[in-house]
């Protein structure tokens, strides 16, 4: 497969996930908030909105060269990878929903380092405790939205 192939197939993904993103996703599942002030809606709004805005201009970039680029091999190793780092996060979400935000962003960071090759446990583990609570804690006490 091409690097411009691979770029095509992923600006159309892209954009496609977008699309689904601000036409289902965050009418249906986020609040309208209380009628003042930036509704909650807003900043996902904004940031699902660029993030198809640039896929779209990838496909279209890519689209319209008609330079062929170098070609990129993808084995069954590579799809191997891009199949643990999915499921992830899909535990990562699963532990989310059952036990809670610091459980399951701790089993994220920390699966995420190890699948990147960090074998320090000196390392890993305050990284993967540490990072999340510290988000936590924020998220708490001074913005009061707790995130469990």
């Amino acid at each position: 497969m091409s690097e411009r192939t691979l770029d095509l197939w992923a600006g159309l993904l892209i954009v496609l996930a977008g699309l689904f993103g601000l036409l289902y996703l965050i009418p249906n599942h986020i609040g309208d908030g209380f009628g003042f002030g930036l509704s909650p809606r807003f900043f996902p709004y904004l940031c699902v909105g660029a993030i198809t805005v640039l896929g779209a201009l990838l496909f279209i970039n890519r689209l319209l060269s008609q330079v062929d680029t170098r070609r990129i091999e993808f084995s069954r190793r590579h799809f191997a990878r891009l199949l643990l780092l999915a499921t992830l996060l899909a535990l990562s979400l699963v532990l989310l929903h059952w036990l809670g935000y610091l459980a399951g962003a701790a089993f994220l960071v920390a699966g995420f380092m190890l699948a990147m090759g960090e074998k320090r446990l000196s390392r890993l583990i305050p990284t993967a405790v540490l990072w999340p609570l510290a988000l936590w804690l924020l998220f708490k006490l001074a913005l009061g939205a707790p995130l469990d």
